[in-house]
């Protein structure tokens, strides 16, 4: 591939991790909108967190209910105005939301005082560390970025991470190897977040050079995603985030509208644990109409069906998402405990060959040969190798 030279290991030691890094780290943070939260169920303690994202209400604000109503762990505020403004070379943080309380007006006060002042106000109400709010980076406006780093470069603090919200064309190229180049540069955590319709890292490449920039550039986390958390922490992210819903898993453009696929009011994305699919709560019901449906264990479901999340409304809306969110948090367990990344390389690629092959079981169970299809993902994670040996076995005695 071309430019694939540069995409290696920076030749400078890396400096010690920051404290960011040191409170997030190992562990895969469930991203959940503000609107609506309540404090989910079934978060690991260990190996899991919450991240608040910013929307239709003030995060900072749900952030402390959270801690108010008992919760300990983790915890990280997500302005998301990437959502609905885009970074640009003279504006590359977003504060003009009057909605959550943060707008600064034209003051004089520089962009790395503003952007401060919008850090230390997550950090007093409860958050671990804080999170730029940064605008959505179109596809090569490599000014925007420059911009983006410039900033963080003068902050000296700590306890901050740097969202970089990009289209994913950034990830091929012409603009991978620059943009590689210049993640490196960041001394602060990334929590990268990549944007389009559906899932961004279907296009061509994406996945596969996204595993070789988590690996050149330490300190770089998947942000925003769904089941490549996973991927990325196992090629070395050390900490990502998944989305609670579907809008929460894939970020799309702030000029373009979602495209969903689905007509009319939009069903809750349902997990399906060993097949590692988000599967329409509709779907689940029909399919299931004549059959005995999946049941599920989690703290959420206690032993009942999948097939309750038939509907729209904001309840089942809910639970699908409290029940996604204890389903994947006791996987957390068994993936970190695996010593290594080649360990957790080759962990994580049994798991999605398991997933792929139990739609094929499913479906003949079902007697509809494709009434469940591997998402594009699941299978590329299964077939994709593993890229770093496993740690050397300790001596056995004789």
């Amino acid at each position: 591939m071309h430019g694939e030279a540069l995409l290696r290991p920076v030749s400078a030691p890396r400096p010690p991790a920051t404290q960011a890094e040191v409170l997030l780290r190992e562990r895969i943070f469930l991203l959940a909108d503000a609107h609506g939260l309540r404090t989910p169920v079934g978060l690991d303690p260990t190996y899991g967190g919450l991240a608040v994202c910013g929307g239709r209400i003030d995060p900072l604000r749900k952030a402390r209910a959270v801690r108010a109503e008992g919760y300990v762990g983790p915890l990280v505020v997500d302005p998301g105005r990437y959502a609905a403004r885009f970074a640009t070379a003279e504006a590359p943080f977003v504060y003009e939301n009057e909605d959550d309380g943060l707008f600064f007006p034209d003051s004089g006060l520089s962009l790395d005082v503003r952007l401060g002042l919008e850090l230390d106000a997550q950090l007093a109400y409860g958050a671990t560390v804080a999170l730029t709010p940064t605008g959505y980076l179109r596809v090569g406006d490599r000014a925007a970025l420059r911009a983006v780093v410039d900033v963080v470069a003068d902050l000296d603090r700590r306890a901050i991470i740097v969202v970089i919200p990009a289209a994913v064309g950034w990830l091929v190229e012409p603009h991978l190897d620059f943009f590689t180049e210049v993640l490196a540069t960041i001394r602060h955590p990334v929590a990268l977040a990549f944007g389009g319709q559906f899932n961004p890292l279907d296009l061509r490449a994406a996945q596969a050079n996204l595993r070789r920039l988590l690996t050149a550039v330490p300190g770089v986390a998947p942000w925003r995603t769904d089941f490549a958390a996973f991927d990325g922490v196992a090629h070395g992210a050390p900490f990502a985030a998944i989305g609670a819903s579907s809008g929460m898993r894939h970020l799309v453009p702030p000029d373009e509208k979602a495209r969903t696929g689905q007509m009319g009011a939009v069903q809750p994305a349902v997990l399906i644990p060993r097949l590692l699919s988000f599967v329409g709560g509709g779907r689940i019901a029909r399919l299931y109409a004549n059959r005995q449906p999946p049941t599920c264990d989690c703290l959420e479901c206690a032993g009942r069906a999948l097939t309750r999340f038939d509907g729209s409304d904001g309840e089942i809306q809910a639970a699908a998402s409290r029940h996604n969110a204890a389903t994947w948090n006791r996987l957390l367990p068994g993936f970190f405990g695996e010593p290594g990344l080649g360990e957790r390389q080759a962990y994580w690629k049994r798991m999605c060959q398991a997933a792929r092959d139990a739609h094929e079981i499913e479906n003949s169970r079902l007697r509809q040969k494709k009434a469940f299809t591997p998402p594009k993902d699941i299978t590329r994670f299964a077939t994709l190798p593993v890229t770093h040996a496993p740690l050397p076995q300790p001596a056995r005695g004789g």
